[in-house]
């Protein structure tokens, strides 16, 4: 549930203010008794700039404004930090309750949330990712499928690679990897070799792969044999 400022009534959408930005609000059948005035609504985020032609964000109500009050809650467990399912989480109007260690949705989205936790929870496969060009990516976290690559870098410059993750060739390095992400830049150069573990569905889904994923060549392997001092998480 975010909180709203709905200022005005077009044909097809609501002029809107959150916090201090502005955004729109789609007019449909679950808005369209939407008054004007300071409201607290169970929304998801549509923003789509080429569709909805702005650069505002682009809500929809997920109930009737009639029921707004009287939904109740749904709650995800997302497993691994995931950088793709936090942004679906937000679209999705969560809220991260660390206490519980869980996501906490409106009711109104139980079938998204349910099919989110069906990706996340998915049978876990093997996969080499080949790099078949030198990729940098900047202001963002250095991610595969998603899952952040690196762990931390030591004073001589070396990459530690997050647990369940192995460099099998080439390298890879991190500038400002303890800083933040907007201040952080990651190369991955070419004919380097990554082996992780992704949940099968999040592997076919496109909505989890980085843009650089076109010049990466997925293969999958034997899993490697889990030890009993240190099983890999994604086994489990």
């Amino acid at each position: 549930m975010r909180e709203f400022k709905v200022l005005e009534k077009k044909e097809q959408y609501y002029v809107c203010q959150t916090g201090t930005s502005y955004c729109r609000i789609v007019v449909d059948a679950m808005s369209e008794t939407l008054p004007l005035g300071d409201h607290h609504l169970h929304v998801e985020e549509i923003t789509d700039r080429y569709q909805h032609k702005t650069k505002e964000t682009v809500f929809r109500l997920t109930c009737a404004f009639e029921d707004q009050g009287d939904i109740g809650i749904c709650m995800l467990s997302a497993g691994r930090k995931n950088t793709f399912v936090y942004k679906r989480c937000l679209q999705l109007g969560g809220k991260w309750e660390p206490v519980l260690g869980q996501w906490v949705f409106s009711s109104s989205v139980q079938t998204q949330v349910d099919e989110l936790s069906a990706i996340i929870h998915s049978d876990k496969v093997y996969v080499e990712a080949s790099f078949e060009e030198t990729i940098s990516v900047s202001n963002q976290s250095l991610t595969l499928f998603g899952f952040p690559l690196v762990r931390s870098v030591s004073q001589n410059g070396r990459v530690v690679l997050n647990t369940g993750m192995k460099l099998m060739a080439g390298d890879l390095s991190c500038i400002g990897a303890d800083a933040a992400p907007s201040q952080s830049k990651g190369i991955v150069l070419a004919n380097s070799r990554i082996r992780l573990f992704v949940p099968k569905r999040m592997l076919d889904d496109a909505r989890f792969h980085e843009d650089f994923m076109c010049v990466v060549t997925v293969e999958k392997k034997r899993k490697p044999r889990a030890t009993k001092t240190q099983a890999s998480p994604w086994m489990s």
